[in-house]
């Protein structure tokens, strides 16, 4: 079929197949870690404990910035190998710490410093991708990546509580650590971009790519993005508990995930005339008032609500891939990791916000009206991204990490 031309055309790039591996690997890694974490902490402690050095981690993930910063200056091997090392290594002292019944506090350093370490498999997976299809192809490649994610969230999960249950307690996290280990091994076998160390100026802005307002105005939207997404997603299932009908919130998500994933292939398979339209103030204006007919449905029937599910999913898929290429257009050059891993950052910060206060509002007001805030959130996020772009416009031929930047006023105009 001539719609999916452009996935052919990327199958027949030289090494994707390796590519495509490493990268599902690492998309499998993200749904399984969090999940086997718990489950291993949960068997000896509990799940309230499970659940605290759960945060611990995440809280650590916030640090993603500082490898990527030491990637630019470096080079991808001579920050990767030893994070790898070291993320192995405390991984591997907590399942013994568990085993043996040892001190709670090591097993919240353990947590810490395996999240601190953990090789950025996603950044070098988006620079690898935005270094092998330029051009048509950027965007299929970057709705393959964020397809995979999708997919990734979906079995992840259900692998690591497999593997706890069949195997041991310890299970879902060696399998964490056999995909992170394979995933990086994989990408530093490819010719990357920056993989050796850069020249770096003489003067660098401490706040590195952030020092560039357009940037931190794009990071600014996805805080209000992602708080959106996660009230979204806690919204749902919240709806379906007040109607007596707590599976019915793990379809509502799961319909939500399928849109996203079909709305990801389909802007992959679109000519690049057309996707090039989906902006990330485009679709995230899409998301708002997908959010919008999802908080009416939810005053309807349950068969409404679904359809309104996966019809407002449709635009999250785009929403990251056009966030990925406009971060990546933003970025200078010489900082084209530590740009990327922003990203991580601003969706950690905006998830955490968007839990806090929707648990407030949904006690307070309900799920319908967390529904309708979160439409909020989504249209402030588009208006800062339609800002932030305006003020620094960009091409669709950029490629993350490659200075081909151009002025575009005229076309914009």
């Amino acid at each position: 079929m001539k719609l999916f031309s452009s996935y052919r055309q990327l199958f027949s790039l030289p090494k994707f197949g390796t590519s495509l591996i490493a990268a599902v690997a690492g998309k499998l890694k993200l749904g399984i870690s969090s999940v086997a974490l718990l489950f291993e902490v949960a068997h000896y402690r509990g799940f309230n404990q499970a659940a605290i050095v759960v945060s611990v981690s995440a809280v650590a993930g916030v640090t993603v910035p500082v490898r990527g910063r030491l990637m630019d200056r470096y080079g991808y091997a001579p920050v990767m190998c030893p994070t790898l090392v070291a993320y192995l290594g405390a991984l591997a002292v907590l399942v013994l710490n568990e085993d043996a019944h040892g001190p709670f506090a090591t097993t919240l350093v353990c947590a810490f410093v395996a999240s601190a370490t953990i090789p950025p498999i996603q950044i070098v997976t988006r620079l690898m991708w935005g270094a092998m299809a330029t051009g048509e192809l950027r965007r299929t490649i970057l709705s393959l990546d964020a397809v995979l994610a999708d997919v990734g969230y979906v079995v992840g999960p259900t692998m690591a509580a497999f593997l706890v249950v069949a195997v041991a307690p310890w299970a879902g996290l060696a399998a964490s650590a056999l995909l992170t280990t394979g995933a990086t091994l994989l990408l530093l076998s490819r010719k990357l971009p920056h993989q050796r160390k850069q020249p770096q100026p003489a003067e660098r802005h401490w706040l590195g790519p952030l020092h560039n307002r357009a940037l931190r105005t794009i990071m600014a939207a996805v805080v209000c993005f992602f708080m959106a997404v996660r009230a979204v997603e806690l919204a749902l299932p919240s709806w379906a508990q007040q109607h007596d009908s707590p599976l019915m919130g793990g379809v509502l998500l799961s319909c939500m995930s399928v849109g996203s994933v079909m709305g990801g292939l389909t802007l992959g398979a679109l000519p690049a005339r057309r996707s090039v339209r989906a902006t990330f103030p485009v679709t995230l204006a899409v998301l708002c008032l997908g959010t919008l007919l999802v908080a009416a449905a939810s005053f309807t029937w349950t068969a409404v609500l679904v359809v309104a599910a996966a019809f407002m999913g449709i635009a999250v898929g785009p929403s990251f891939v056009a966030l990925y290429a406009t971060v990546g257009d933003l970025s200078p050059p010489d900082m084209a990791a530590e740009s990327q891993s922003w990203i991580g950052s601003s969706v950690s910060l905006g998830g955490a916000a968007g839990a806090a206060g929707s648990g407030v509002v949904i006690q307070g007001l309900g799920p319908g009206a967390l529904l309708f805030l979160a439409a909020v959130s989504f249209a402030i996020a588009s208006g800062l991204a339609y800002a932030a772009i305006k003020a620094e416009p960009v091409t669709s031929e950029q490629v993350p990490g490659i200075d081909t930047r151009r002025a575009v006023n005229t076309e914009m105009q």
